[in-house]
């Protein structure tokens, strides 16, 4: 007879997390010291996609197939869609960024102590009225670098 094992899915909760925006431009990532805005209670989800880079072509005269590299990464992006609040400080933070061109710090914090590290600069932003009478919109990013992704904080 064959043994049958159980296995249980392995994720990472996303309610109770804190979406955070440094408070002046920045290059370091947030810290415990680092002046920061909250964005948590005003997005409702994100995106965050690493695309694929450039391949380079080192196929030879003796190749047989097709030989590729890969070169440099690009860009890493971040889209964000939000209930739109004007007066919020981390939107006005935001679209700062996307008036000035400027990159802050972002920090995406979960419950279980992980979180997710990077600077960007927002490149879009857009905002809507619902039929519902909620304004919501969205903002895109272009990351500096590459995300940091850290681990969980282990339980005591």
């Amino acid at each position: 007879m064959t043994e049958v094992q159980k296995s249980q899915s392995e994720y990472t909760k996303t309610r109770d997390i804190g979406v955070f925006i440094s408070k002046d431009p920045s290059t370091k990532f947030i810290t415990d010291t680092t002046p920061k805005l909250s964005l948590e209670c005003t997005v409702t989800d994100y995106s965050m996609t690493s695309p694929e880079g450039e391949e380079i072509d080192v196929s030879t005269l003796s190749s047989r197939t097709k030989e590729t590299i890969s070169g440099l990464p690009a860009e890493p992006t971040v889209s964000m869609n939000v209930n739109f609040v004007i007066a919020n400080d981390g939107q006005k933070a935001l679209r700062e960024s996307y008036e000035s061109g400027n990159n802050y710090a972002f920090k995406i914090q979960h419950e279980d102590g992980s979180s997710v590290d990077w600077i960007a600069r927002v490149t879009n932003f857009e905002f809507k009225g619902e039929k519902n009478g909620i304004l919501t919109g969205s903002f895109a990013f272009k990351v500096k670098g590459s995300f940091v992704f850290n681990e969980p904080t282990p339980a005591n």
